[in-house]
Parts: C-alpha cells; sequence; structure tokens
C-alpha cells in the first residue's frame, strides 16, 4: 500500500506537543491579536502541525479556526482579496451566519466587490479610491475601460461592478482605499460579535510554494486583521523561502549581509512567536521509518493496532538520548504473532535501510516517505508487469540506498555486469569485507574475466572504491548482493535512465539489439549474424529484448520485439527453456491473440511444446472472448 503523501493528524514523529503549546498560546493571548510562524525545511511536517492544530482546536466552541491555502488562489485572486474573501466565506459556512448576520454579510461583500474593482480596473478604479469624488469618475472610467481595455470579459465584470457603484455612491462617506479597508475592518468585527466568537484562528499553509510577490501579498494581507484583538494567525512556512520572496520584492537592495538582515527582520516584524520544526535524529528517523513501512502492509482494519503501535513507539522517542526506540520484540508484543508475522520483512527491510536512510535524508520526513513510496511502487510494478519473482525487496531497497545517495557507483555498476547480470564490483568488495583480509593486487581480477565485460574498468575503480567510506557503509548492510542477478532491478528503476544498452560493450551488439527490435524483414536479413553469436551473447541479446518489451503493459497487440526473439531462439535452441518462461510472463486474462501461434520454429523440443500448450490451453478457459476461441483452435498443434 502507498503511504500517503498529505498533511495529517496521525502523528509518527512527535509533533503533536508542538501543536499543543501553540494551541496554548493562542487561547492564553485570547485579548491581544498574535501571529506564531512554523517554520521548517520543505518536507519537515508544517502542514501536518497545522492539521493538529485545527484538530486541537475543534472542540472550543467559541474559536472558529480556518485553513486558509495561498498556493491554490495564486493566479486567481489578488492575495489580500483572496485572504478576505475566504475568511469570510468560511465563516459564514461554517457559524450558518448566512441569515443570522445577513445586514453585516452585505456589507463585507460590498467592502470586497469595491477593492475587487480597485484591483480589476486597475490605475484607472485605483484613482478612483484615492479621494476623487466617485460618481463622475466611476463614469469616466466606465468609458475608459470600454475604450482602452481588450478582454471583453474583464472589461464586462469590471464596468458591472463600476456601475453599481456608480447607483450606491453613497456606501462610503469617503471613497478611498483605507477607508475601505476601515469598513472591512468594522463589518468584520460585528460579524464576529454576531456569531459569538471569542478567537478566530487563521491557519496559512503553503506560502513557501508561492511566487515571491504572492508570498509577500499574503502576509501584508495577515497585517488587514490585526486590528482586532479576536485575531490569531499561524503562519507555515520555511524562513529561508520567505526571506527569499523578501528579497525579490525589494529588488535594489544590496546583496550583502544587510539585505539579509533586511529579510530577517521584516519576517520577525510580522511573526511574533516563531516555533522551528526540528530535523529527525537518527533514534526518530529510525522509528518513524519502522512505523511507515508497517503501515503499508496493514489496512484499515488494522487501525487500532496501528494506533497502540505509534502511541508506544511515541512514548520511546520522548528521550532518544537514553534509548533506540521501539524494538521488534515490543511491536510483536503490540501486534500479537500473526499480525507480527504479516510485516515481519518489512521490519526487517526498516532495519536494513533506517541508518542510511536516516542519515542521508537528514530526518527529512517528506524525503523518508518518498524514498519508502518509490520502493514500494517499484516493488508492485515488477509484481503487475510479470517479472515480481526476479525481485527481492530486501535487494530492491539496498540498490535504491546506492541510486539515492551514490549515484555514480550505482551507474558504474550497471555498466559493468557480467552477462549473467552480476556485479564483479560488488562480488569482490562483498568477499573481502566478508574474509576481513586484504587480496592480493594480482588476485584481485582472478576468475573475473570471464564474467566482467570490461577488466579494465574493475581494476582502475577498485582501489578507490575500497576507500569510499559511504560505499563501505553500504556495503555492510545486508542481504549480499554479489552473486544476484541486478538486471531486473535497474530495469525496475528504469524511469530515470534506460542501463541495459550502455551496459553492453560491443556496438556490434546493441545495433543488433537495435536491428531485432525492427520489422520482420530486417530480422529476415540477419540469420547470418544472429548464427554468429556465441551462445553467452546470445542470452544477453535475448534478456535486453525481453526487458523492452516488458516496457510495454498493452499485450493485446504483438509488441515490438518479439519477431526478434523467435528468430534468435531458432537459431539458438538452448534458449528455449527461457522463452517458454517469458512467454508465462503475459497475463493470460489481457493478452491477445498472437501469443498462440508463431512459435513453430523456435520451440521444437517436446517438453517446452507441452509447457506452450498448457499456458494456451490456460487461456483457452480463462482469456478474453476472441482469444479464447483462437486458442482453442490452435492449442491442439503443441499437443
Amino acid at each position: 500500500m502507498i503511504l500517503s503523501d498529505n498533511e495529517t493528524c496521525i502523528d509518527m514523529i512527535n509533533s503533536k506537543p508542538i501543536a499543543k503549546s501553540i494551541v496554548k498560546l493562542i487561547v492564553d493571548n485570547k485579548d491581544e491579536p498574535i501571529t506564531i510562524g512554523v517554520h521548517g525545511d520543505w518536507g519537515a511536517g508544517k502542514s501536518s502541525v497545522l492539521e493538529m492544530i485545527k484538530e486541537e482546536l475543534a472542540s472550543q466552541e467559541s474559536i472558529a479556526c480556518i485553513k486558509f491555502n495561498g498556493w491554490k488562489y495564486q493566479g486567481f485572486e489578488d492575495a489580500k482579496i483572496a485572504l478576505m474573501e475566504s475568511v469570510v466565506t468560511t465563516l459564514i459556512e461554517e457559524r450558518s451566519l448566512k441569515e443570522k448576520a445577513k445586514d453585516i454579510i452585505e456589507k463585507i461583500k460590498k467592502n470586497i466587490d469595491w477593492l475587487k474593482v480597485a484591483k480589476g480596473a486597475g490605475s484607472i478604479a485605483v484613482t478612483a479610491l484615492t479621494g476623487v469624488p466617485p460618481v463622475t469618475l466611476i463614469t469616466d472610467a466606465i468609458t475608459a475601460l470600454k475604450d482602452g481595455v481588450k478582454d471583453p470579459e474583464k472589461v464586462s465584470g469590471i464596468i458591472e461592478k463600476l456601475g453599481k457603484f456608480s447607483n450606491d455612491s453613497k456606501l462610503f462617506s469617503k471613497e478611498s482605499t483605507s477607508i475601505a479597508f476601515q469598513e472591512f475592518q468594522k463589518s468584520f468585527d460585528d460579524l464576529m460579535k454576531k456569531a459569538g466568537i471569542s478567537k478566530l484562528v487563521v491557519l496559512i499553509d503553503d506560502l513557501d510554494r508561492c511566487l515571491p510577490e504572492v508570498a509577500i501579498e499574503t502576509l501584508e494581507a495577515v497585517r488587514l486583521f490585526m486590528f482586532s484583538k479576536s485575531t490569531a494567525f499561524v503562519i507555515a512556512a520555511d524562513e529561508a523561502m520567505i526571506e527569499y520572496a523578501v528579497k525579490k520584492h525589494f529588488p535594489d537592495l544590496p546583496e550583502n549581509e544587510i539585505s539579509k538582515e533586511f529579510s530577517r527582520r521584516y519576517l520577525e516584524k510580522l511573526v511574533q512567536v516563531p516555533f522551528k520544526i526540528p530535523a529527525l535524529g537518527e533514534v526518530e528517523a529510525k522509528t518513524y521509518i519502522t512505523l511507515l513501512m508497517i503501515s503499508s502492509s496493514l489496512d484499515a482494519a488494522d487501525s487500532e493496532s496501528i494506533t497502540r503501535l505509534i502511541g508506544h513507539a511515541l512514548e520511546k522517542i520522548k528521550r532518544p538520548w537514553i534509548g533506540e526506540g521501539i524494538t521488534v520484540s515490543e511491536i510483536q508484543s503490540i501486534l500479537g504473532d500473526d499480525k507480527y508475522q504479516s510485516v515481519a520483512e518489512q521490519i526487517r527491510i526498516s532495519n536494513q535501510i533506517s541508518s542510511i536512510l536516516s542519515k542521508r535524508s537528514s530526518g527529512n520526513p517528506r524525503q523518508i516517505k518518498r524514498f519508502i513510496n518509490t520502493l514500494l511502487l517499484r516493488y508492485d510494478i515488477a509484481h503487475a508487469r510479470g517479472y515480481g519473482e526476479d525481485i527481492k525487496l530486501s535487494c530492491l531497497a539496498k540498490l535504491m540506498l546506492l541510486e539515492r545517495f551514490i549515484p555514480n557507483i550505482y551507474e558504474s555498476i550497471a555498466s559493468n555486469l557480467s552477462p549473467d547480470g552480476t556485479s564483479p564490483f560488488i562480488a569482490y568488495l562483498e568477499s573481502k569485507k566478508e574474509s576481513g583480509q586484504e587480496i592480493p593486487e594480482d588476485k584481485k581480477t582472478e576468475g573475473l574475466d570471464a564474467k566482467a565485460p570490461n577488466i579494465s574498468a574493475i581494476e582502475s575503480q577498485l582501489k578507490e572504491w575500497e576507500n569510499n567510506e559511504e560505499l563501505l557503509e553500504w556495503l555492510k548492510i545486508e542481504p549480499l548482493i554479489g552473486e544476484e542477478d541486478l538486471r531486473p532491478y535497474y530495469f525496475a528503476s528504469k524511469e530515470r535512465k534506460d542501463f541495459f544498452l550502455t551496459q553492453v560493450q560491443s556496438e556490434q551488439i546493441r545495433e543488433l539489439v537495435q536491428k531485432l527490435m525492427g520489422s520482420r524483414m530486417l530480422i529476415a536479413s540477419l540469420t547470418k549474424e544472429i548464427s554468429a553469436l556465441s551462445q553467452s551473447n546470445a542470452e544477453m541479446i535475448f534478456d535486453l529484448i525481453c526487458s523492452k518489451v516488458q516496457e510495454n503493459t498493452d499485450y493485446s497487440n504483438i509488441p515490438q520485439g518479439i519477431d526478434g526473439i523467435r528468430a534468435l531462439v531458432e537459431l539458438h535452441p538452448k534458449l528455449q527453456q527461457k522463452l517458454i518462461e517469458f512467454i508465462k510472463t503475459f497475463p493470460v486474462a489481457t493478452v491477445g491473440a498472437w501469443i498462440c501461434s508463431g512459435w513453430e520454429k523456435s520451440i521444437t523440443d517436446d517438453n517446452y511444446k507441452r509447457q506452450l500448450s498448457e499456458y494456451i490451453q490456460e487461456i483457452a478457459k480463462n482469456g478474453n472472448t476472441t482469444v479464447k476461441m483462437i486458442a482453442q483452435a490452435v492449442q491442439k498443434k503443441y499437443k
């Protein structure tokens, strides 16, 4: 099960105490406005802290808690107006004020509409809000807009609003922006009293995702509400991103320490109380990884067990300096034997990856969760594509650590795999680690010549890698993978890079693979080249083409490369076993009619003909309607 990356009230990293502390601060400052900052790096858990604050406040009837996401409004509204309108609308809906405070709501809407006019009509309407007598100017503005603005929809919308204000020009005693805001503030205070709200808490999220000008506009909009003693704002943002937004907003500031100090002071002036979410320490991160891996294997029916497990784990990490987090025996005791057995592999993998993942991710919860989600997704896709049996989750996890944190070595290993898919590099380094002895220089590549496609590469890199502390730490992780066929694992990570053709050192073989993926006419001209292949090269080419075929998910029509495989096996009959195993990977329920014929020249051994017949018989029973009929008609050929 893929883990949700959305904000959550399920606390696995002990963030709830931060939320509780903020709530206490808000409640204790009931007679004063307050702005609180929740700061932390991208993915530190800021949004989840806001969700926990909202949950904590839900039971307090006299406190209204509203969430505002500036990123969602980016590009649609002026940030100030968007915040004002969102707060008012949410308050009306959640407190059922539509009829109860009808007159106040109508006045607030007119205030906001007037401010929209100022934004929409540009400089003309802005001038109207500076104190010039409105009626004459609004009439002139309507004419000017008709003549000067090309967007018909925008013109009609603004004109409609301007016309409305032309008829209702007595709404304000003075038509100016400052008066408009004052009117809004007074009406808003009246609305709060009518609703019986002692404190309005506004949670502002995703501000560090916004463009710099939107971020600054939203922060400036917060000041519009700070007139009221009954308001509290909690702003979740990465301090560094906000400081960057300030610098972009004031481009004339010099690029020096004064500029940085100005940016910091701007945020400090607005945010009275900053809370910094700390990065997870090693014990906390290991516990988090374990909880995520277990949660990925248990379903909603096990929520009670997961809740108890999380509660116990959080108790264990309250004092991480004196403990090692939750233990395997404690997990088994809480879950019970049956549930423990169902997650035993996930627990082993969490123990396997947690040391490197926690340190190299700098304890960032989102980076940790994304790594685990990618691991689980690749494993699921491998099974969906029919080669899941070739992948061990523990080996995939180990290789993904190398891919994520030492990518240059990960790619070097891919480029120097043996024909059987094993890595001479890893095999040598693991053997050295296991023996604990130095291998003589002239013996280092002994026995690898037959397997390694590029011995000179091994000799040149072994010395460098033997002194790579990060690599040596990675090698200590179980399981050993020096004798594993790594090709399916690299294929599973192929969304980033195609490792397979680059690992083939011979240009001639690379070209032959490309040709065998071509048309039947082209393939028919390759008989001499295919016949000249050694058995090991024929196997390598077979595996490469199979990998390319499996990139498809729709097998209703014959995939590109199947004709090449048939020609290859026809001339290298020892590949028949690999071919029959490959054929069986195609899903019976969805494979097309092409699978039922065309194998006569490539599958000639009686044993493999029998296996093919059994596979086609299975299609005749469980395939789609059209393919069933064809399978029933042709299966007799293979008896």
